[in-house]
């Protein structure tokens, strides 16, 4: 027809997935029996972090492994329960502001009471200044320390000059000490200079973490299979949302009537699971996949047009 408008094409990349998701069916969401060793090993971590309660600090830092294993959301009200009662306990309160209690545990402990909502007052490392006001430079010897000082001050709220002047400090030496460090923590600082923990896209930085974990000298081998075997069985429920995204995408008939749009099916799944991961969300993360693939569209759509005027 004379009068068909032809809309400017944009120069998009094409999709480099193809075909490839719809093969993933409903068989790869895991076999019974890794099924069963996952909730087995759930009851041993689970007696184990019940166990570490007779030390609250080391239950802190149990509670911060889970976390970044990315595994606590099995424990969720357990963690509540007990950060709770450490949040309100003057002795723990207390504890944590000793001399004794190093920078690498403060750290932990206020970045694990921010992470979960209560606002641990940031008076936690004036212990760790000198008479000057700056934070001591013997510090910069610890470079487990100095990570979790970078980290927590990550969590800082208007106000707290404090934690951002442990950002300026530690982000100042970092970078050399990775250098001295052994090769996975070095890697592990180099990361989270670029993408802090608690700002990555969860899934990935506890694939990360997965690696760094399983080369620490006092690796828990238990907890480490039960994270991998629950990464897994998520992966899979993943190929799963992704194979029914893509199968949606086709039937819609996308590509052949707005070729001049982007089709990132991949990308968009990708967005849902960096929203919530969780196993509950499931639908959640197909439904957000297939509005941002229709959000995509409109705004290609509207760039399109916006070609068409101006050409």
């Amino acid at each position: 027809m004379e009068n068909e408008v032809q809309r400017p094409l944009a120069d998009f990349p094409v999709n480099i997935w193809e075909d490839i998701f719809t093969s993933f069916s409903n068989s790869d969401l895991g076999s019974d029996k890794l099924k069963e060793k996952h909730i087995t090993l759930k009851e041993t971590v689970k007696e184990s972090f019940m166990a570490s309660r007779a030390n609250p600090i080391e239950n802190i830092k149990f509670i911060d492994t889970l976390c970044r294993l990315g595994v606590s959301y099995h424990f969720e009200k357990d963690i509540t329960d007990k950060l709770e009662k450490s949040f309100d306990c003057l002795d723990f309160n207390q504890k944590i502001r000793q001399e004794r209690c190093d920078l690498y545990t403060v750290g932990i402990v206020f970045q694990v009471f921010r992470q979960f909502g209560f606002k641990l007052s940031a008076d936690v490392f004036n212990k760790f200044k000198d008479e000057d006001g700056k934070f001591k430079a013997h510090l910069v010897a610890d470079a487990r320390g100095m990570l979790t000082l970078y980290e927590a001050a990550q969590w800082s709220t208007p106000g707290e000059d404090i934690l951002d002047e442990a950002l300026a400090f530690s982000n100042a030496h970092l970078e050399e000490i990775s250098s001295r460090s052994s090769p996975h923590l070095a890697i592990r600082i180099k990361n989270a200079l670029k993408h802090p923990f608690h700002k990555g896209i969860s899934r990935i930085e506890t694939r990360k973490f997965i690696s760094y974990y399983e080369a620490e000298e006092k690796c828990d081998s238990t907890l480490l299979e039960f994270a991998k075997i629950d990464f897994n069985l998520l992966q899979m429920l993943y190929r799963h949302e992704l194979a029914c995204v893509t199968r949606w995408h086709k039937e819609i008939e996308f590509e052949s009537k707005i070729i001049y749009a982007k089709h990132r099916v991949a990308e968009a799944c990708l967005w849902a699971v960096g929203t919530y991961f969780e196993p509950e969300y499931s639908q959640g993360r197909v439904l957000l996949a297939n509005v941002v693939i229709l959000l995509t569209a409109l705004d290609d759509t509207y760039d399109a047009i916006t070609l068409l005027l101006i050409s």
